[in-house]
């Protein structure tokens, strides 16, 4: 177990911040942050029982002992608001530091030593010794807890006293000095865009020199690889296909390895010459779902990159022989499990990877020797990590892109495990990182913060729009999944606006905005009640997805027992309210439709042959549903009977930069006489859909002008729809001097 009276005394990191009591620094990504002696002297307090309440008995004893003449009411409530400033934290929705109403304050973030693997975790503390407890604060000496004792006594504890302060204070002043002395040595972090363009900039790769970055264009007329010279305005254009991404320097600079996927779903991987030419063809294979990606192992022989199934949903970790172009599969993840991402250490014995579950897009970090054998996790953050991971040139540490402390940041971790902590330098929507071997750089693609929007179109007839869309929820964040309330007034969906992926709600017009969880983790697919008094949602609170109920009362969402043990998504009622639909991988197979009761009982397995998100017709005779491994809306009778499919759409070919198959699980939505969905095979973007059960037709109602998000839905009487769109229209490459 950790020992937190550590805080007292050795540097720890919190958050985005580090705190080294010895010196009186606070640091925010290695900037300094001023705060004055008593609101320092509680954050010293709070750190030393992370996740527990301190009592303001407590802080009063400690700080404000009854020989202190000052006004303890005012004296704290100063110090906490100076300390949330420092913070940049909020009462109302905090993130460090909670207020439990008359009785104390408690530290929400994790505490970790720095330059040890240790996690703090809340634990008991012993009691305090006696003997010194603190030092001089601001409005008065804290007086040390010591035993009766006689006066001669006291005396010597107190000359003792003072001669430790003596030697720590000269102490202190001689590792200040070098301290100052070294760091003066080391020119600050600096900042800057690398290039200025106006397109959708992606997967920066330093070249081997580190005097140049290649990169790709997404969605654009100049989609494409690229590379340019660090601190040159100009770029060189590559290639010139909407399919290429994710480009790789050679060890020796000369070539530039990159992923191309077609319209037909074919993936291949390229090599072309750095300053241009022929490229040449290494491998093709089925287009997967997930992130592609490519490296060179140090040595320039081999190549790792994503290798996916014939379904397209099942990837791993492969390594390409240049010497023959043979295949050998390097990771071997469950049937539930995906590998995507490869990274090689700068000496080639390790390659880094992330691992996610089909369960949900939760993913971790993993090291795998390139040798072969058992992968080692290095992450136990079932969050969200963006491919690629890169390594330090020492090899001693990963950087990789993570929702791990809530919004999308650069994150560093010890390729041997242990905690990770925040990248300086780096900022909100950082993603793929890449480290120069020379020169202490880093580059990484920074993107906007508005990604999704949610659009409203109204309907003159079960066939035809009402007028253009509206956007009705613009919030700041990403958004998706939306879905009426019963009467229509009301829409909840999930976003992530606090940091968190939380469900929030809107009035149908997007006024009126509010949270409705703040579970601090992976919450979404929101689904109304049919008497519109709970909301049904999915968690990820640990290993595993599950399925909450939330009572529109104020209450505490409340787990829905269901299949321990598995990942269960997805929810939805039942017509009559009294059954909520889920699916799961329970048993380890591909997922299947279950059902439970409200009002207890064990689920009930409804499909065999694979299903992954159900909705009931209007009658409640029949239900709808998708699946993972294939395309398109099935059906089957609820009082039993052979299962059919109803249409090939909607599918998500992998190659669609903007989704994959998987996503459109949720891009349809049954109606009484028909089913609306989203068709992926239309350009440049989707198609708003109805396709009609009486004639088997499918009529066209609105071709979105961007790329959609995911997530669909109907509301009751029908005359409105809900879809989500992609707004984002740029993104840059950073470039981050002075790393180390």
């Amino acid at each position: 177990m950790a020992d937190h009276s550590r805080a007292a005394n050795s540097p720890v990191r919190f958050g985005v911040f580090e705190l080294d009591p010895s010196t009186g620094d606070l640091r925010k990504h290695g900037v300094r942050v001023k705060l004055q002696d008593q609101p320092f002297a509680v954050l010293l307090i709070l750190l030393e029982k992370p996740g527990q309440l301190v009592t303001r008995e407590e802080l009063q004893q400690r700080l404000w002992p009854a020989n202190t003449f000052v006004e303890f009411d005012k004296g704290i409530y100063n110090a906490m608001k100076r300390l949330r400033e420092a913070l940049g934290d909020g009462a109302g929705t905090p993130r460090y530091i909670e207020t439990i109403p008359k009785r104390g304050y408690r530290l929400l973030a994790e505490v970790h030593g720095i330059g040890t693997n240790a996690t703090s975790a809340p634990v008991e503390q012993p009691p305090p010794k006696m003997g010194l407890t603190s030092t001089t604060l601001g409005q008065g000496t804290i007086a040390p807890q010591v035993e009766a004792a006689t006066g001669h006594r006291r005396a010597k504890t107190q000359w003792i006293t003072v001669g430790v302060i003596f030697a720590l204070v000269c102490g202190m002043g001689i590792w200040r000095f070098w301290r100052n002395h070294a760091e003066g040595r080391m020119p600050p972090l600096e900042v800057v865009p690398l290039v200025g363009l106006s397109d959708k900039v992606l997967k920066p790769a330093f070249s081997p020199d580190g005097n140049q970055v290649a990169f790709y264009i997404l969605g654009s007329e100049n989609a494409g690889i690229y590379t340019t010279m660090v601190g040159s305005e100009k770029s060189l254009r590559l290639t010139s296909s909407s399919g290429d991404c994710c480009p790789r320097w050679s060890p020796d600079g000369r070539q530039v390895a990159f992923f191309r996927t077609s319209d037909d779903g074919v993936a291949a991987v390229y090599v072309i010459p750095a300053f241009g030419g022929t490229e040449h063809r290494l491998y093709s294979g089925p287009a997967g779902f997930s992130h592609r990606a490519v490296d060179w192992s140090p040595d320039g022989k081999t190549l790792a990159f994503t290798e996916s199934h014939e379904d397209r949903t099942h990837n791993w970790i492969a390594l390409l022989s240049l010497a023959d172009s043979s295949v050998r599969r390097l990771t071997s993840p469950s049937a539930l499990e995906f590998d995507y991402g490869p990274a090689f250490s700068p000496d080639g014995s390790t390659v880094a990877f992330i691992r996610g579950t089909l369960g949900g897009a939760p993913t971790d970090l993993y090291v795998v020797s390139s040798a072969g054998g058992a992968p080692r996790r290095l992450t136990y953050d079932n969050t969200w990590i963006y491919p690629p991971p890169t390594w330090t040139p020492d090899g001693r540490d990963i950087v990789f892109s993570s929702a791990r402390g809530g919004f999308i940041n650069l994150w560093r971790i010890s390729s041997s495990g242990g905690t990770p902590w925040p990248v300086a330098g780096g900022g909100y929507g950082a993603v793929s990182p890449s480290i120069s071997p020379k020169g202490n750089q880093l580059v990484y693609s920074q993107t906007q913060p508005d990604l999704r929007n949610i659009w409203r179109l109204d309907l003159r007839d079960r066939k035809h729009r009402q007028g253009p869309p509206r956007q009705v929820i613009g919030e700041k964040g990403w958004k998706g999944r939306p879905y009426f309330s019963p009467e229509g007034k009301r829409i909840a969906f999930e976003s992530w606006q606090s940091g968190y992926l939380e469900i929030r709600a809107c009035d149908s017009d997007g006024s009126n905005c509010g949270q409705l969880t703040s579970l601090r983790g992976t919450a979404g697919g929101a689904r109304w009640s049919p008497d519109g008094r709970y909301v049904a949602f999915e968690f990820r609170p640990k290993e595993h997805s599950e399925i909450y109920l939330l009572k529109l009362d104020g209450s505490t969402p409340q787990l829905l027992p269901t299949l321990p043990g598995a990942d269960n998504l997805g929810p939805n009622w039942s017509r009559d309210g009294k059954w909520i639909y889920f699916y799961s991988d329970q048993g380890g197979g591909p997922f299947q439709i279950w059902k439970v009761q409200l009002n207890g009982g064990p689920p009930v397995k409804v499909t065999r042959n694979g299903g992954a998100f159900a909705a009931e017709s209007a009658d409640g005779r029949t239900l709808y549903y998708s699946k993972y491994s294939a395309p398109g809306i099935w059906k089957m009778p609820l009082e039993g009977g052979e299962e059919s499919r109803v249409l090939d759409q909607p599918y998500r070919e992998p190659t669609i930069p903007s989704g994959a198959g998987w996503l459109a699980w949720w891009d349809w939505a049954v109606a009484r006489d028909g089913i609306y969905f989203l068709n992926f095979a239309t350009k440049p973007y989707a198609t708003l859909e109805f396709f009609e059960f009486a004639t088997q037709k499918t009529f066209p109602i609105w071709t979105l002008p961007k790329p959609p998000g995911f997530g669909l839905s109907i509301s009751a009487d029908e005359k409105s729809i809900l879809y989500v769109q992609n707004e984002i229209g740029i993104s840059n490459i950073m470039l981050v001097k002075n790393f180390r």
